[in-house]
């Protein structure tokens, strides 16, 4: 049976447990100075990643925790390893080797506590970096490279599923998704795929994209499940997950932060404790689809274990959702069937039939362009055909 099939079986008897957050639980251990010294003699104070080989011990008592917890699925220290992360600490070529041996760690973990009866998974953890593709940070096959680099890092180090987390924006979701399927193939097995997006206090992806939308741009790909993470907590997030449980066709994970974080004396502080968190996500079990359940930033594992207890006998409610045949841009989406017909399609922006257009392009007159896109959409267009 492959790792997709066990997961969709479990998911048929019960809600499944994420582990809680790395990065809080690093920040509340005295992690020894020379940790932070990288392999070139430099101090790296704030890669979490680099502890991976500096510190594995550590870092292997934080998932020990989460494992005698009761998570089922225990995440990798890898959020940051991709290279244009590690760029910034003079370590962009240890993308593969730090993405294989976090794999490794969490891997060891698993095997010693699976059990027939609740058997472990590797969670690889995929971040979305410090650099967005739609806002020009960074080139899309650039990203496509290095995230593939840490794919086949987590493929080579044991993991079973692939965690693409806090999402950002929809084109580095593309990147990393088209990464993972490459890592596949080019190791030839079939990890599933989760994505998880942030949706901020806005109503949005930091981009700008609702959460319509983003069940629109992920509808055609072949993923496990989609859901949220981090950004705020548990009450912020419900409003959310209604509009992901209507849409949604497979499965819905949600690992929130113990509330909204504040600021005490200087120190990030999360205020929600382990009975209440868990009462929060034991309301989302109400919601079709939601089958993953755990916990992001400000959670430990206490609330992990208060969680599983909580959920851990509870059977997921099937996906019901179902989505309209639309198309989406980065921001929102229409649905191709419009009452009344037909779809309108705003031709203008072609700088092969417009001549007007093309002279926009080739001037770089930006502002330009979009006002001849603005200025179809006023007359009624529902989409635009851009072609330069």
């Amino acid at each position: 049976m492959s790792i997709t099939e066990t997961i969709k079986s479990l998911l048929q008897e019960r809600i499944l447990v994420i582990d809680g957050a790395m990065g809080t639980q690093i920040q509340d251990l005295e992690v020894p100075l020379e940790a932070w010294i990288c392999d070139k003699g430099k101090d790296q104070e704030g890669c979490n990643e680099l502890l991976i080989d500096t510190a594995p011990q550590l870092l292997k008592r934080i998932h020990k925790r989460y494992a005698m917890a009761g998570a089922d699925l225990l995440k990798t220290n890898t959020f940051g390893t991709m290279p244009w992360v590690l760029d910034e600490y003079n370590m962009g070529e240890r993308a593969y080797e730090l993405s294989k041996k976090g794999a490794v760690l969490v891997k060891e973990i698993c095997d010693e506590y699976s059990t027939p009866e609740q058997p472990r998974f590797v969670l690889g953890s995929i971040g979305p970096g410090t650099k967005l593709p739609s806002l020009g940070h960074i080139h899309y096959d650039e990203m496509f490279e290095g995230y593939k680099l840490c794919a086949l890092g987590l493929i080579d180090g044991g993991c079973d599923i692939f965690l693409l987390e806090t999402c950002q924006d929809p084109l580095q979701i593309k990147a990393a998704l088209h990464a993972c399927q490459a890592a596949n193939l080019g190791r030839e097995v079939a990890l599933p795929i989760m994505v998880s997006v942030t949706i901020e206090l806005s109503g949005s992806m930091l981009i700008g994209t609702d959460a319509q939308t983003i069940v629109t741009i992920l509808e055609p790909f072949d993923i496990l499940s989609l859901g949220f993470n981090c950004g705020t907590g548990p009450d912020q997030v419900k409003k959310h997950l209604k509009t992901l449980s209507e849409l949604c066709a497979i499965p819905i994970s949600i690992h929130a932060n113990a509330g909204l974080p504040q600021n005490r004396g200087g120190y990030t502080y999360y205020p929600m404790g382990p009975d209440e968190f868990t009462d929060k996500q034991l309301e989302f079990t109400d919601f079709d689809g939601v089958s993953f359940l755990g916990g992001c930033c400000g959670t430990t594992p206490q609330h992990i274990q208060a969680l599983k207890k909580a959920v851990g006998a509870l059977k997921p409610k099937a996906p019901s959702g179902s989505i309209e045949p639309s198309i989406a841009s980065l921001f929102n989406s229409t649905e191709l069937f419009q009452e009344p017909a037909p779809l309108l399609i705003g031709e203008r922006s072609n700088s092969t039939g417009s001549k007007a257009f093309r002279e926009l392009i080739i001037a770089s007159d930006y502002e330009g362009t979009l006002t001849v896109g603005q200025a179809q959409v006023r007359d009624g267009a529902h989409c635009l055909d851009v072609n330069v």
